[in-house]
């Protein structure tokens, strides 16, 4: 079961307006995302809000959430692992979530430093490297000085019932101009979450690992997030019965068909 994947999956690529984020191929087109993000006074912030999307396969609405002190440790050390609170996820449940890839570490680094240097929400007491307030959120807003985003609320069924949980409407509309400047058709900030989901399953990672990864409480939901890769869908066909060969019908044998 793990390692199933449906028909369906198999059967066509993205179309625009088909409702899902396009996904981000190749380590290019991921790096001239980032270098559209870099431009002007909130870049360090972009990028790392990106890495957080493409590194760790956060949604947008959670990474809108994170606070200083989910990320952190009080030495003001960055974890590489951290438990995503369930008041932040769309399904209401806590999860673990990652922060490992080497260029994203050094994206956060860069974005702390920034929030030091302009003395955006600092910490008080000492804690946290004696740097950023853990209490803070992780990203902030900026409208002549250093805030906090706005959020709604938005509502979700769930298995339990009716969840509610906070939308950043204007987070999610920076990402999705950020990644429809950098040329990528039909991207949002959900590309990020695909685009883990996708590489992972090329890579022969198993299925029950990228559901853990990101949050599904069902398999079927990560495979949605699955691209088809129809060149390896061709090799694989292709290379299927490779050696194989079909009879000679010009040796003069006469075609037999019994009813």
């Amino acid at each position: 079961m793990a390692n199933r994947r449906p028909i369906k999956r198999l059967l066509g690529e993205y179309e625009p307006g088909s409702g899902k984020a396009q996904i981000v191929n190749t380590p290019s087109q991921l790096s001239h995302i980032l270098f559209v993000a870099s431009r002007g006074e909130l870049g360090r912030r972009n990028v790392s809000i990106l890495w957080m999307l493409f590194g760790t396969g956060l949604r947008i609405n959670e990474v809108a959430q994170l606070k200083v002190s989910d990320a952190y440790y009080p030495s003001g050390e960055l974890k590489t692992a951290f438990i995503i609170p369930g008041t932040y996820t769309k399904m209401g449940k806590p999860r673990p979530a990652y922060i490992k890839v080497k260029q994203q570490r050094e994206a956060l680094g860069l974005w702390q430093q920034q929030r030091v240097a302009e003395g955006a929400m600092l910490s008080e007491d000492g804690l946290y490297g004696g740097l950023l307030d853990g209490g803070s959120p992780l990203f902030l807003s900026k409208k002549g000085v250093w805030r906090k985003f706005a959020f709604n609320t938005k509502k979700y069924k769930t298995i339990g019932g009716i969840k509610e949980t906070m939308v950043c409407a204007s987070l999610e509309n920076t990402v999705r101009d950020i990644i429809k400047s950098a040329g990528v058709q039909g991207g949002s900030s959900h590309s990020g979450r695909r685009s883990i989901a996708t590489k992972m399953d090329r890579k022969g990672y198993d299925l029950k690992l990228i559901q853990k990864i990101l949050g599904h409480e069902d398999e079927e939901m990560t495979l949605e997030y699955v691209d088809p890769d129809m060149d390896r869908i061709d090799a694989a066909y292709k290379n299927l019965w490779k050696g194989v060969n079909l009879p000679n019908f010009n040796n003069g044998n006469t075609l037999n068909v019994k009813s």
